[in-house]
């Protein structure tokens, strides 16, 4: 009978992490935190509008809205305890205001990020909310449109990537995994492939949660159906259904106990306010489940039957043996014809000139169009964001311009890489915010209230931030649109670096005197 020994488990995945720590760390910021609903960093701090409020607060009750944050939560939580405790008591109605200031603002604070967390229940509801009650059909079309947007996000990236994210974890265990491994579902061609089971796994799971303990053996019941996927991408879906069956038969159970026993790491990460989570409780417990898998699979594999047991079939992956080599792709089950060859990443080949200036607009356009439908998700209003008119923020451009060449002697090394790119994206934030306050007399982003920041000009959590973003800048994004560009004819390439550097400088000279100003963009309540 096949059992779960949880402390060896534990001692395998924390030696599998140690072996890898940072590509670990690196791989599930992109995958769990960027795409999978992670943290909701506004860094131009204009979360609190009071207008447009996501608190409604009396002198009697706190209402919130389906719109609230977790640091709304934590506030109305605090001002209930208080209430109902001493209203009276003006030390701790201090400590309250203390712990606002201090950690309401940022991603460290737990707002959850409403790009790629809202529910796409409520955001369909709260289109036709803001059609209703406000007829305002310009913010209806927005809010329905960004909806659609969420939805496609969520069954053909959010969800798929997940695939990926295994697919590396998997290999991570006796291999030294490559980041790019998590764009291992679009590379073999079966994004719709994996993107119908998991929906078909999504609604039977609803389904059943509606039952609440079904739910619960369901939720367990399900569990590896990514992870066989991820070993053998023929498989189908009844046939993924079936092996996660098969393969959780009489260990339910302990799988939850399994889960149970993290619930420390669980209280600590919430202590921290993310951090923990971030930079060990993810990657740890990803490791511990490609652990679990393999662990379980071993021990079952004769239990399944002949067709079941053809189907698990990637035995490289089964080797006892830490390997110092990349897992040998040219094994694997799905011909090299269909692979998609723009999507093999190369971290460390060197940048065109003309490929860094395109670049430098794709990394600008990236974070304009990220703070821009912040804005429209959150207010239902488009604010054209950053000091130019452009659709760019500069900004971006150059940090991830810059990390991809000035740091280029750190690739081999992902620690040091991170901490120089946080070294480096600290100066570029700070010195352009003090060029635009010294001679535009303009704040277009103040970090005052969060912790360990300099004059408001940048703060740890964001740097943080950057310094992982850069690692992706390095290892997944830099590579993957250099072979996109590469695959555009030189010639015209040319032209449309010349037209795009001429329409930005003509924008450059016109915001000199004209700056980009406005509510949103430089006003913002303190």
């Amino acid at each position: 009978m096949a059992n779960i020994d949880r402390k060896e488990i534990k001692k395998n995945a924390k030696l599998n992490l140690k072996r890898n720590y940072w590509v670990c760390v690196i791989v599930t910021f992109i995958t769990v935190v960027l795409l999978g609903g992670g943290y909701y960093y506004n860094k131009k701090n204009i979360q609190y509008n009071v207008q447009n409020s996501d608190i409604i607060q009396n002198n009697d009750f706190v209402e919130t809205n389906y719109n609230s944050s977790n640091s709304d939560l934590i506030n109305e939580l605090i001002d209930n305890i208080i209430k109902r405790t001493n209203d009276n008591n003006n030390e701790a109605l201090e400590k309250k205001e203390e712990f606002e200031q201090k950690y309401n603002k940022g991603i460290l604070s737990g707002a959850i990020n409403q790009l790629t967390g809202q529910k796409i229940t409520i955001g369909f509801l709260n289109s036709v909310n803001i059609l209703l009650s406000d007829n305002n059909i310009h913010g209806f079309i927005l809010s329905l449109i960004f909806t659609i947007l969420s939805i496609v996000f969520f069954f053909l990236i959010k969800n798929v990537i997940v695939i990926g994210k295994i697919r590396f974890f998997l290999e991570e265990r006796r291999y030294n995994a490559k980041i790019g491994t998590i764009l291992f579902p679009y590379k073999i061609k079966k994004t719709l492939h994996y993107a119908w089971i998991l929906f078909c796994k999504y609604v039977f799971q609803a389904l059943w949660s509606l039952t609440i303990i079904g739910g619960v053996i369901k939720s367990y019941e399900y569990y590896f159906i990514p992870y066989v996927l991820a070993e053998n991408p023929e498989i189908n879906r009844k046939q993924a259904f079936r092996l996660s069956k098969e393969l959780t038969r009489k260990l339910k159970w302990k799988i939850f106990l399994l889960d149970l026993s993290l619930l420390g790491w669980d209280l600590l990460a919430l202590v921290t306010l993310g951090l923990v989570n971030i930079l060990f409780l993810r990657p740890y417990k990803e490791c511990i489940y490609a652990e679990l898998y393999m662990n379980v699979k071993k021990q079952k594999i004769n239990e399944l039957s002949e067709e079941d047991k053809a189907l698990l079939i990637d035995s490289l992956l089964d080797i006892d043996e830490v390997q110092t080599t990349e897992y040998p792709m040219d094994s694997f089950i799905i011909p090299e014809k269909k692979t998609r060859k723009w999507l093999n990443i190369d971290y460390k080949k060197t940048y065109s000139i003309q490929n860094l200036i395109l670049f430098f607009f794709i990394f600008s356009f990236i974070g304009y169009a990220y703070e821009v439908m912040i804005h429209i998700i959150k207010d239902g209003i488009f604010v054209n964001r950053g000091s130019l008119y452009g659709p760019w923020l500069p900004i971006y451009g150059f940090g991830g311009v810059l990390i991809l060449t000035a740091l280029k002697r750190f690739r081999e090394k992902p620690f040091l890489l991170f901490v120089a790119a946080v070294i480096l994206c600290g100066i570029v934030e700070y010195t352009g915010a003090w060029l635009l306050e010294t001679f535009k007399h303009i704040k277009y982003w103040d970090y005052s209230g969060y912790f360990f920041n300099i004059q408001g000009r940048v703060c740890l959590e964001g740097l943080l931030v950057f310094g992982l973003g850069g690692c992706a800048f390095t290892y997944l994004l830099g590579p993957l649109f250099d072979n996109l560009c590469n695959k555009i004819n030189p010639k015209l390439k040319n032209y449309i670096c010349v037209i795009l550097v001429s329409i930005i400088m003509i924008d450059y000279s016109y915001s000199i005197a004209h700056p980009n100003v406005g509510e949103g963009i430089t006003d913002y309540p303190e």
